[in-house]
């Protein structure tokens, strides 16, 4: 049948799924023994096939419960979690802002901002998610954010794109390597060159892949991390070079820690900025949140 399952039974499912006991089970739910018998025998035909059996006095599910089981504890949690999102709502003056960013960004300046737009929203409830490799789209289109902060996507006209700012990527090495010494690296060795390849956005891979093709440079790739800082680390530590933004090695590079290098004679800029549904309105608390990124931008500026 295409009706809707009882909420009701299917907290009872899962519940006797995991004690094996009626009894267990109508203690845990302040019902009797025969309402949740019922209760399973209802769900039963409902569904159309048998989900439970015994085996001596303990309950087990058959094949189809073992499948509905994983349905009833998703539909189950997202009930729960719409039901605290609405008490949230339901407060006065409270709100959510749902925001991912690359994960390199925190350290620079979305910390900063962060903290800023609390003090401004004290009410207010933050949900950040750091990226990794994950697609920026991906994370609006299945409804996990509001705003993305990352690299300037491929035009897409369902998302409207802000900027934030731009920057350059280098080469980037320790103090101690020969490159450093001279200043830039030396091209025809790249293809040969050990590097670490921070695990960056997909449109960041695509740009980079892109620029390095024109030149038939395929890197030589001895470590992929998705740690923005143990990539670093890395090359502080070896002999291996990098490719990164300039914001990610700012500090290290004025600590004279790393060294940021020419990547080309050609340049390999990035823009940044805000990534939202074109067709919904930025809200006070968005675009609240988007100015004190670009003021935190020029400070880190």
């Amino acid at each position: 049948m295409n009706e809707p399952l009882d909420s009701r039974q299917l907290n009872a499912f899962v519940t006797l799924a995991k004690t094996g006991s009626y009894t267990a089970t109508a203690k845990q739910h302040y019902v009797t023994h025969s309402a949740i018998s019922h209760a399973m025998r209802t769900l039963e035909s409902n569904v159309g096939c048998r989900l439970l059996s015994r085996l001596g006095k303990k309950v087990i599910l058959t094949d189809a419960g073992e499948a509905l089981l994983q349905h009833a504890e998703h539909v189950l949690e997202e009930m729960r979690q719409a039901r605290l999102t609405l008490n949230g709502l339901s407060k006065w003056g409270f709100r959510r802002l749902r925001v991912a960013a690359e994960i390199g960004l925190g350290q620079p300046f979305l910390t900063a901002s962060l903290v800023k737009f609390h003090q401004d929203f004290p009410r207010l409830l933050m949900s950040v998610e750091l990226l990794g490799s994950c697609e920026a789209q991906t994370l609006l289109q299945t409804n996990r954010v509001d705003l993305v902060l990352g690299e300037k996507p491929l035009p897409d006209d369902r998302f409207e794109f802000i900027p934030l700012f731009a920057d350059r990527f280098y080469l980037v090495v320790n103090p101690a390597h020969p490159w450093a010494a001279r200043g830039s690296a030396v091209r025809a060795e790249l293809p040969k060159h050990p590097c670490i390849l921070y695990r960056s956005s997909a449109e960041t891979r695509r740009r980079l892949g892109e620029y390095l093709a024109k030149d038939d440079i395929v890197l030589n790739t001895v470590v992929e991390i998705d740690n923005l800082e143990a990539a670093k680390e890395f090359v502080k530590q070896t002999s291996a070079m990098s490719i990164l933004p300039f914001w990610a090695i700012r500090q290290e590079v004025k600590a004279a820690s790393l060294v940021a290098l020419p990547l080309g004679r050609k340049a390999l800029d990035q823009t940044w900025g805000c990534i939202h549904w074109r067709d919904r309105s930025l809200n006070h608390a968005e675009s609240t949140f988007l100015k004190i990124c670009r003021d935190g931008v020029a400070a880190f500026a």
